[in-house]
C-alpha cells in the first residue's frame, strides 16, 4: 500500500478508535516526502539511534525518538507532549499516535534488511490500558510489512512500584511475538526480583550505571556484578549514553551485547545501514 494510503488509513483508524481525542488539528500528513504528525500547535517527527553489535560494531537496530515543535518553531523534550494529556485516554492516544508516526518514517528506509525498531510505550498506559489497543497497531505493522518480531516494545524502568498488571501486559505482548526493553534500568535501584517479574528480553542500563570518564573504575565492577544476574534471568544487556570512547572500552570490556550513545550514532532523520544478518545475530 502506498504511504499516502497508508497515512490516510491511520488517520481513519484514530478517528474511528479515539475519536474525542482527534479532530481538525490532529493527525498525521505528508510533508516533503516524509511522515509528521500534528497535534493542535506542536509538530511531530521522528529521528532514529542506531543500536550497534558490541563485538563487531554492526548496526542491528534502530531506536525511535520523538522530535518535538512547538508553535514558536522551538524544539520541546519529548515528554511535554505527553504532559498535555488530560486523561489516561489522551495519553493512550498519544501513545500510539507516535508510534503510528515512527512505524510509517521506518517504512521509508530501504536499507533496513531484518534491523529491528525499537519503539517506547509510556508506562501509565501499560497501567491503564495494558496495550488493548495493540491489535490496531498490528494491523498497521502488517501494512507496513512489519512483523511484531522486528518490534522492540520500551518501557521506562520508572520505579514501577506495582509490577504485576505491567508484566502481565508485557508477556501478553511478547507471546504476539514482540519483544520487550525495560529502558534504563537502575536509575531507581537496581531491584532484581522486578526486573525477574517482569522479564524482559532487553535490559537497558541507567546512565548512572555506566559512569563518567573520571568513574569508570566504580561503573566497571557494578555493571560487573550485575550483569552476571542479569544474564541468569537470559536478558540481552545494551549500554546507553555512550558519549566518549573510555565509556566504550568500559561497555565492551563488561560485556555489554548492544551499544548505543552519541558516539555510535545521534539520533538522525535517516536510519543507518543494518548489517545484513541483523536477524540471525538478534535471534542468536
Amino acid at each position: 500500500m502506498p504511504l499516502t494510503e497508508l497515512v490516510h488509513y491511520v488517520n481513519q483508524r484514530h478517528q474511528h478508535v479515539f475519536p474525542s481525542q482527534c479532530g481538525k488539528d490532529v493527525g498525521l500528513k505528508m510533508t516533503e516526502g516524509r511522515v509528521q504528525g500534528q497535534f493542535g500547535a506542536w509538530t511531530l517527527d521522528s529521528l532514529f539511534q542506531p543500536v550497534a553489535d558490541s563485538a563487531s560494531g554492526q548496526v542491528l537496530g534502530h531506536e525511535a525518538h520523538l522530535y518535538l515543535v512547538d508553535a514558536e518553531g522551538l524544539s520541546q523534550p519529548a515528554e511535554s507532549l505527553f504532559d498535555l494529556a488530560g486523561s489516561d485516554a489522551d495519553l493512550v492516544f498519544l501513545d500510539q499516535f507516535c508510534r503510528s508516526l515512527h512505524a510509517l518514517n521506518f517504512l521509508l528506509e530501504k536499507d533496513q534488511q531484518d534491523g529491528f525498531l525499537s519503539l517506547n510505550v509510556h508506562p501509565q498506559v501499560l497501567r491503564v490500558a495494558g496495550l488493548d489497543h495493540g491489535h490496531e497497531f498490528e494491523t498497521l505493522l502488517s501494512r507496513c510489512g512489519l512483523s511484531p518480531e522486528r518490534i522492540v516494545l520500551e518501557v521506562t524502568d520508572d520505579g514501577l512500584s506495582d509490577v504485576n498488571p505491567i508484566a502481565r501486559a508485557l508477556q501478553q505482548q511478547r507471546s504476539r511475538g514482540y519483544r520487550v526493553a525495560l529502558d534504563n534500568f537502575g536509575r531507581h535501584g537496581a531491584d532484581l526480583e522486578r526486573l525477574e517479574t517482569l522479564g524482559p528480553d532487553i535490559v537497558k542500563l541507567d546512565r548512572s550505571l555506566i559512569g563518567h570518564s573520571g568513574h569508570l573504575s566504580l561503573a566497571r565492577r557494578i555493571v560487573v556484578d550485575l550483569s552476571a544476574e542479569i544474564r541468569r534471568l537470559n536478558s540481552r544487556m545494551v549500554c546507553q549514553y555512550i558519549e566518549n570512547p573510555l565509556q566504550l572500552a568500559v561497555a565492551r570490556e563488561v560485556g555489554m551485547d548492544w551499544l548505543q550513545g552519541n558516539l555510535i550514532g545521534r539520533p538522525a532523520i535517516a536510519c543507518r545501514p543494518v548489517y545484513q544478518a541483523a536477524n540471525d545475530r538478534i535471534a542468536a
